[in-house]
């Protein structure tokens, strides 16, 4: 289930800071707790786990804010000058269509302030539009995806996350492998029945080739001593992802790689289908 919004700045001119995404994501927590109590406990403090496994996602996962203007930033700035009237966000959860209508009462008519200690920006959410994901049923489909938020894949080595770049030879494992655990985490005996070697046989990314991919480093927790945490993804690219509907479509929904709900990582929209020999339908 996918949701467009509308924001309003209330001010012009005013300043954003650069690491927005995590106070983006403070603010949906705030707004799932008041509203569902439960639901959002159960997400902050466990969310679904991954069968004989300690991996456990969130399932939901929101795009970078679309801006249309603003001040070209300089050297040195920690925050970027908005010139646009009107901002958009795609959220995305992966949750029963019977909760649609208590998403969007969840962000209707409410208000978003995005600040630090230096920086402040304040929004109403003037719209709430819920955005069709059709992935056509069927056993094998191809969906040519674009990135709207930097997607983060890493390896880990030496207990350190190792950042891939979208042309890595490794990144494809290990980005199928993340769709493949989410997939696994919200089976519950229904749908589509899979072992993890079969669907990471069936799985396949590629990069479509001479795109400009930009990197983009986020931080977690901003400013806390000893907290803080450096996160780096990879965002203004296609790619080509083929396999079972049922797990193309909890990529699309939950997000593709790590921090889908701590900062909105891996969020994706399909450009069109395609068909698994390569022509476009």
């Amino acid at each position: 289930m996918r949701f467009r919004l509308t924001l309003t700045p209330v001010r012009d001119r005013q300043q954003l800071l650069f690491n927005y995404q995590y106070p983006l994501q403070a603010w949906i927590y705030r707004l799932l707790n008041d509203a569902n109590e439960e639901y959002a406990s159960f997400l902050h403090e466990k969310g679904y786990q991954v069968p004989a496994s300690n991996k456990h996602f969130k399932h939901f996962t929101f795009s970078s804010l679309i801006i249309p203007k603003i001040d070209r930033p300089k050297s040195g700035d920690k925050a970027m000058t908005l010139r646009s009237q009107e901002i958009g966000l795609v959220i995305s959860f992966y949750i029963e269509k019977a909760a649609e209508d208590f998403i969007i009462g969840l962000f209707q008519n409410q208000q978003l302030s995005l600040y630090n200690r230096e920086f402040r920006a304040d929004f109403r959410v003037e719209r709430v539009e819920s955005i069709a994901v059709n992935v056509p049923s069927g056993h094998i489909n191809a969906l040519r995806l674009r990135t709207l938020s930097p997607m983060v894949i890493a390896e880990k080595v030496a207990n350190m996350d190792q950042y891939l770049v979208p042309d890595d030879a490794k990144f494809g494992a290990f980005l199928a492998q993340n769709i493949v655990d989410k997939y696994l985490s919200v089976q519950n005996g229904t749908g589509l029945q899979m072992d993890a070697p079969t669907a990471l046989r069936l799985l396949k990314y590629r990069l479509f080739p001479d795109q400009n991919i930009k990197q983009r480093k986020m931080l977690i927790k901003e400013g806390k001593d000893n907290k803080q945490t450096k996160v780096v993804g990879y965002h203004n690219f296609e790619f080509e992802l083929s396999g079972p509907s049922q797990i193309l479509e909890v990529a699309l929904h939950s997000g593709i790689g790590k921090y889908s709900s701590t900062l909105g990582c891996g969020c994706v929209e399909v450009v069109e289908e395609v068909s698994p020999a390569g022509t476009i339908r």
